[in-house]
């Protein structure tokens, strides 16, 4: 295989493992690219992007526009993602319906290996460091506590998602999903996926508009990350481990429903929790089986970012 495309290649699975992190409320896709390495490259990338750029795509100058856009990249990473999420989303809707607590155990060991593994990436932990790691955790915990919205099927709502969503998958230490989940959108994003899979004429429209307003948010917010993350990288990367630390509570498997609420299809839904210590003995906790999958978490991001750093893609 010509070196070329073996660093494709190792780009499309990197984007499989950021979609698949995307798809799931735990750890963001941006999270994946830190720790993988392409992540300065990829915001660097979509704060190039222009319309006069995509134009040129369509003319005699379309190899310079290509390059400069750093098209090979982006494709290959945007195939990934988009594999991934089509593959995903199935199996976490059937696994949060039928096994929740190994699940969120599973999210929960990813963002806490994903802390240690960011961890190594601040090069200097000063007193402005440890600050911003405190305010990260302390904002993520908030946001934790706060009740899901009952959300919105209107397209303005949904597009208002999407630009949340892509921003907070770029964002190291945020969940998109979980951004989802607060905003009351999670489930229709899931739906939406499914309708795509079976060509469904609804599930391309709500797409396209969260997709759109995704776009937008993910250009207005790549040129101000791309300026914080070089001009002080140290202090955005301990936001971001605050973020993820943060968001520990939320992702806690065991938790008591305190407050319901009836959805548009007369069904009664979880609406707020509180985190519980689990009844060992208890067989509907699935204690032995989420201490699994939280190792597995664990191990899962470990091994990502060691493979990573031996076939480095920058």
């Amino acid at each position: 295989m010509k070196e070329a495309q073996k660093q494709h290649l190792i780009t499309y699975i990197k984007g499989i493992a950021m979609g698949a992190a995307d798809v799931v409320p735990g750890v963001s896709g941006g999270t994946i690219a830190l720790i993988t390495h392409i992540y300065e490259r990829l915001i660097s990338a979509i704060d190039t992007i222009s319309l006069s750029l995509v134009l040129q795509l369509f003319t005699s100058n379309r190899k310079v526009a290509w390059a400069k856009l750093d098209g090979s990249f982006l494709l290959a990473l945007s195939l990934g993602i988009g594999t991934s999420i089509l593959l995903v989303t199935g199996g976490v809707s059937w696994l949060l319906e039928y096994f929740p607590i190994p699940l969120w155990a599973f999210f929960f060991g990813l963002i806490l290996s994903s802390a240690f593994v960011l961890k190594s990436s601040v090069s200097n932990w000063n007193l402005g460091s440890i600050l911003m790691l405190i305010l990260g955790g302390v904002i993520a915990f908030g946001i934790g506590l706060v009740a899901p919205s009952q959300g919105s099927e209107s397209l303005i709502y949904l597009f208002f998602c999407g630009m949340l969503v892509v921003i907070a998958m770029i964002l190291p230490g945020i969940s998109g999903a979980f951004i989802l989940i607060l905003l009351g959108a999670y489930g229709t994003a899931l739906d939406t996926v499914e309708q795509l899979k079976s060509f469904v004429i609804d599930g391309f429209i709500v797409f396209a508009v969260m997709a759109s307003g995704g776009l937008v948010g993910l250009k207005v917010f790549a040129k101000i990350l791309r300026w914080l993350y070089t001009t002080y990288k140290n202090m955005v990367l301990a936001t971001m481990i605050g973020f993820l630390l943060g968001s520990l509570y939320k992702a806690w498997p065991w938790k008591e429903i305190t407050q319901y609420y009836t959805n548009s299809s007369g069904e009664r839904m979880p609406l707020t929790s509180v985190s519980v210590f689990p009844d060992v003995l208890n067989a509907d906790n699935h204690v032995i089986l989420a201490v699994c999958t939280f190792f597995l978490g664990l191990i899962l991001l470990f091994l990502l970012e060691r493979l990573s750093k031996s076939k480095p893609n920058e």
